[in-house]
């Protein structure tokens, strides 16, 4: 058999592995738009200070990974569409890549909004190690000196707060009236932002750009309006980024009968690629997972869930699965995290639709629990800013981490295990404790400070 895996990210790392464990013999071939061995997606804004090491953004140890567990990788190959029924996969140049069966875990693309001037030199997303590398090349010439972020989500979020660290002067346009909006509410939004804003980052909230101007090709000033006036204000800025969200990349099977998840309300596309438990989509010989792909979350939601545990955690099943194994996916876990050095937040769930919510104050955190039916349906956590000092035990510090894959990032959350989601005194017991988080490898559980 030929596995075919469009897209190199987490995700298909997660799959890769599964799948080897179980397959020992099938050739696997890797498609990936980018010139890099498998890298860690959420350690940009460290690649933007420099202060990240190569073995821990190449985690799977770069080209070994590919040696070890004996996978074809096509650098540079993006792919441009899937046949379905003839089982190809389009690439540049009329090249086409066959298969017995295909996952597709390309991920999701950043959006671009079509702002005047959005073009110029010293603007461009930082989703991608490419576009990490490209910012901080711009700093490291010392030619910016102001920069402004459009979006305040958590990429957005924590670019400021790296930036701002780099002394650069910051300014973050968010087109909603609070901060990281898909996380947090507005009281706990408003708690978050306090400390940023006393580290001197510039918030526009309820605003949005309206045109990037320079000269010479590079950008030097930005337009913004607050939403519903028509004045303008202009800010200074030698360097953009764009951080206004992704869109996952369903493109690949536009010309096919894969059913993406449209909502029933409207009839629009809402998401990702439909998948059920087995991360299969309506082609049974087509699997999705990660970011391109739309499933039910842990809370008994169907969504599109675009987060780094979720992408590692559906690419090993969809690995185990392709490889002959019945494993179902029991809910997507869509924990969340910013963690900037003076404050922290945290979510999961949904809070839209909540019928009550309740608060808490435990050991310097702030955590509010939403309840539908009496059923806990989410919760949102944001930390206190407080003194730090290094814990000097952690095995961080003493030089002692081998990378396994195992990160910090990939953390479950309690209550993701609790299959019963009722409020009972259980849970409210673990709440009151702190309990929340499960890192992945007990290794790594001691802090950091």
């Amino acid at each position: 058999m030929k596995l075919l895996v469009i897209g190199n990210g987490p995700c298909a790392v997660s799959a890769i592995e599964e799948f080897r464990k179980i397959d020992k013999e099938s050739e696997i071939v890797v498609l990936t738009d980018e010139e890099y061995p498998a890298y860690a997606p959420n350690c940009m804004e460290n690649v933007i200070r420099g202060d990240i090491s190569n073995e821990a953004l190449f985690f799977k140890g770069g080209m070994e990974f590919y040696k070890k567990n004996r996978v074809e990788v096509l650098f540079k190959s993006p792919a441009l569409s899937v046949d379905a029924v003839n089982k190809t996969v389009l690439l540049p140049k009329g090249v086409k890549e066959s298969f017995d069966k295909c996952l597709l875990c390309a991920g999701a693309k950043a959006f671009i909004p079509p702002i005047p001037g959005i073009d110029l030199m010293g603007v461009s997303t930082a989703k991608t190690l490419s576009d990490a590398l490209k910012i901080k090349s711009w700093i490291d010439s010392k030619r910016v000196k102001r920069a402004l972020i459009i979006g305040a989500g958590p990429i957005g979020i924590e670019d400021a707060q790296t930036l701002n660290e780099m002394g650069i002067k910051v300014s973050v346009v968010e087109f909603f009236d609070r901060v990281l909006p898909r996380m947090l509410d507005g009281h706990m939004a408003r708690y978050f932002i306090e400390p940023l804003i006393k580290e001197g980052i510039e918030f526009y909230l309820n605003h949005q750009v309206v045109a990037i101007h320079g000269e010479d090709g590079w950008v030097e000033w930005v337009e913004i309006k607050q939403n519903g006036q028509n004045s303008s204000k202009f800010i200074q800025a030698d360097l953009v980024i764009i951080s206004t969200g992704v869109r996952p990349r369903v493109e690949l099977v536009a010309d096919t009968d894969i059913k993406l998840h449209i909502s029933e309300t409207t009839g629009k596309v809402v998401g990702g690629i439909l998948v059920n438990q087995y991360q299969q989509t309506s082609n049974p010989d087509i699997y999705a997972a990660g970011d391109i792909a739309s499933g039910m979350d842990r809370w008994g939601n169907l969504r599109w869930v675009a987060l780094f545990p979720s992408a590692i955690q559906s690419g090993a099943i969809a690995g185990q699965n392709l490889a002959g194994k019945k494993v179902e996916n029991l809910g997507l876990v869509d924990y969340n995290a910013v963690k900037t050095r003076t404050v922290t937040a945290a979510s999961a769930g949904t809070f839209e639709d909540a019928e009550e919510s309740l608060l808490f104050e435990i050991s310097g955190r702030l955590i509010k629990l939403f309840l539908k039916q009496g059923l806990l349906c989410g919760y949102q956590v944001v930390s206190k800013p407080r003194s730090y000092y290094l814990n000097e035990k952690n095995p961080f510090l003493r030089g002692q981490r081998k990378l396994d894959g195992m990160g910090l990032e990939e953390s479950g959350v309690l209550f993701h295990h609790i299959r019963e989601r009722k409020f009972t005194e259980r849970l409210i017991k673990a709440i009151k404790s702190g309990n929340l988080r499960a890192l992945a490898n007990p290794l790594y559980e001691a802090p950091l400070f």
